[in-house]
């Protein structure tokens, strides 16, 4: 069995981070359901989008872990009566899909690993392409488990995506707000 090197405390503490802000804004977003719902899974303003989006931005692979656990825990409750199995595939194609947006729109846009030269419209580039992929590719999977009718397919994607979007620019937009303010009083 090959060594493994040991996860670090920081990485850790990065899977929890994740975990429970993508946990606890999903919990916030069930909250704002009865006004957002469109469809099951699908909701016009969806926060953990963002979370999720910020997460893998700042904490890579451990963040993609602790979203990965955090999208089967929170899938359990929602998908009663699917297999667990049907759980996995949804996490994977959620985590992943934003994983693989993030990565090609940074090498793309050239945007710095440290995020120090993340712009405004990088964070709507960023948002529309992760949003538009899950979308796509998180209702391809449900179309797969039969949990959406085909012709209702381009539908549930594309207010899938607007949720995403809305909850990705609402979430990173102020985040980097915020980083802004703080190293600008910092500099002061």
């Amino acid at each position: 069995m090959p060594n493994l090197p040991k996860p670090l405390p920081s990485d850790l503490a990065m899977v929890g981070v994740a975990f429970l802000m993508f946990v606890g804004s999903f919990q916030l977003n069930q909250h704002l359901d009865s006004y957002m719902l469109y469809a099951p899974g699908v909701s016009l303003i969806f926060i953990p989008a963002g979370f999720k989006l910020l997460a893998i931005l700042v904490g890579r692979l451990p963040a993609i872990v602790g979203l990965f656990i955090a999208s089967i825990y929170t899938s359990i409750g929602l998908w009663t009566e699917l297999q667990t199995v049907s759980l996995y595939f949804f996490a994977i194609a959620s985590v992943l899909s934003y994983a693989t947006a993030s990565y090609c729109v940074m090498k793309l846009l050239g945007i710095n690993r440290d995020l120090y030269n993340l712009r405004y419209w990088h964070i709507v580039v960023l948002s529309l392409v992760a949003s538009v992929l899950n979308g796509i590719v998180h209702n391809v999977a449900y179309l797969m488990e039969g949990v959406t009718a085909i012709d209702a397919q381009w539908g549930n994607s594309a207010a899938m995506a607007l949720g995403d979007f809305l909850g990705c620019f609402v979430v990173v937009s102020l985040f980097h707000t915020a980083t802004l303010l703080l190293s600008k009083k910092s500099q002061d």
